[in-house]
């Protein structure tokens, strides 16, 4: 039985399938409704699918010219740009999900607010709504951040969540321990990125997943979770909000973080890097182990002894992943913990943070193993969903030249 997935969820008992309802996407209201904004209602629970259904929604919302073209990294939005403000209503969900669309968002330079966008006789309006759980992550990725007034912001600590005949043994159960650690961790590096107060992952990790911190509307800005106060009762007219937002700032842009603190890692040893290549090369570092090592414009995988004994590490990285592949590579790798490299199933080490357009693998495999590359002409790595089947891109590139590259660079492990 597989270990279980990392959830923040309101409440301490999952809910039943047909008990869910996943959260939609929708635009509410733009041009003459909403002056110089585009309004969308985002409301139900953060399931596995959300982020995916957040990157269709965002592709067919754009090809339909319902949304700005993005800007590019580190571009300054145009003049003309109308704001983007996503208000949300979510019991919470997946924690993965949450993180993924929550970095997407200050990608885009969004803004988030707790409540949702109606239609009243003098004019589009904004009323209260609540925000639990996970739903608190997605809300910190808006460069603006805003609570409606009588509307509920809840957090608390995410948790496994398990079927109620699962069973598990003292391997699964040192697994899931590992990565509830990992998502700690994940979850930490995030409110940093975010720019946001520590004290709200403090608040966070101090209350149990059984219960709910529902935050005091005074602590919405001293945690961090909004970066405003607007006016009303219950529900707040439109231009409030863009008038209440700062000018929209380069795509992607962070502000500083409120509170400096270390920054963990997420990776127990070093990445291995090395220079792009078309083709298989091995080197020999001042330190550290040999690399072998393949790269090209999508793709990058480096091969070399891993501080475990009669092991080696692989280290990969796919390249120019649109968010679909993105977000189906880094869930199953969590939730499965497999790579499939040239017909072996390896078990995943590690799964660092994934930057703006890719994201990286390591794993392990025995010596023996590696030394026994099959005879084909291309490799092939994929990440396995727990059906066994690749998620996302399937990475190939030339099997010429591998076998010699990779034996001399692991030719001296332990």
């Amino acid at each position: 039985m597989g270990a279980g997935l990392l959830v923040a969820s309101f409440g301490a008992a999952p809910a039943r399938a047909d008990d869910v309802n996943p959260m939609t996407f929708t635009i509410a209201a733009s041009a003459d409704k909403c002056p110089g904004c585009i309004a969308i209602n985002a409301a139900g629970e953060i399931t596995d699918d959300t982020s995916h259904d957040f990157a269709v929604f965002l592709a067919q919302s754009r090809l339909k010219g319902l949304l700005p073209k993005e800007v590019r990294k580190g571009e300054p939005a145009p003049a003309n740009m109308p704001r983007v403000i996503v208000g949300f209503e979510s019991i919470g969900g997946k924690v993965l999900p949450a993180l993924v669309i929550g970095r997407r968002l200050r990608e885009l330079g969004w803004t988030t607010i707790v409540g949702q966008a109606v239609e009243r006789e003098n004019g589009l309006v904004f009323e209260s709504a609540g925000c639990y759980s996970a739903c608190s992550m997605v809300m910190l990725g808006g460069v603006d951040r805003f609570v409606v007034p009588g509307s509920k912001a809840g957090i608390h600590q995410f948790s496994p969540q398990f079927g109620e005949d699962e069973n598990f043994n003292a391997t699964e159960m040192n697994q899931i321990v590992r990565d509830y650690g990992r998502q700690v961790v994940n979850f930490y590096d995030y409110v940093q990125d975010m720019g946001v107060n520590i004290d709200f992952f403090v608040s966070t990790m101090r209350t149990p997943f059984a219960s709910m911190d529902v935050m005091a509307p005074a602590r919405w800005t001293s945690t961090g979770f909004a970066t405003g106060v607007l006016p009303g009762n219950d529900e707040t007219p439109v231009a409030d909000i863009v008038a209440a937002g700062r000018a929209p700032t380069a795509a992607g842009k962070v502000p500083a973080v409120t509170t400096q603190t270390p920054k963990h890692s997420e990776l127990a040893e070093p990445a291995i890097s090395a220079p792009v290549t078309a083709s298989w090369t091995v080197t020999h570092p001042a330190t550290g182990p040999a690399l072998a090592y393949f790269a090209d414009g999508r793709v990058r995988v480096a091969v070399a002894c891993s501080a475990t004994d009669n092991l080696a590490r692989v280290d990969l990285i796919f390249k120019d992943l649109d968010p679909v592949d993105l977000e189906h590579i880094r869930a199953a790798a969590f939730a499965n913990h497999k790579l499939k490299f040239a017909q072996q199933e390896l078990a995943i080490a590690n799964v660092p943070a994934a930057g703006r357009d890719e994201q990286g693998i390591a794993a392990l495999i025995g010596i023996d193993d590696l030394k026994r590359l099959p005879a084909v002409d291309m490799l092939t790595f994929a990440v396995l969903d727990r059906s066994g089947n690749p998620a996302g891109r399937v990475a190939s590139f030339p099997a010429d030249g591998a076998a010699k590259a990779i034996g001399d660079a692991v030719s001296r492990c332990s």
